[in-house]
């Protein structure tokens, strides 16, 4: 799932493809990403879950669930579950 990269991660990506294309086969090395693949699926699945959390709080506070509620689920205070969710937060 690369369709929520981000610019500064869309560049590097280019700029790596731009370098696959001009590089000599005989300066290759072996790269064993599998450990980096597998950071960069986490991140995503990440990126996903905490989106879906964020929605989740939103419903909540639709429903008329009060702060102490959902921070009680959250497992963090009512005022860190504010600050991250709340509507000034910019975490959302």
């Amino acid at each position: 799932m690369v369709e929520a990269m981000t610019t500064s991660r869309a560049d590097r990506a280019a700029a790596v493809e731009a370098w696959a294309d001009n590089v000599a086969p005989v300066d290759l090395k072996e790269a064993r990403t599998s450990s980096l693949r597998t950071i960069a699926e986490l991140v995503e699945q990440r990126n996903e879950v905490d989106d879906n959390l964020a929605a989740a709080v939103r419903a909540a506070r639709d429903a008329r669930r009060s702060w102490s509620e959902i921070a009680t689920v959250l497992g963090v205070s009512k005022q860190a579950a504010q600050q991250k969710y709340g509507p000034l937060s910019t975490a959302s």
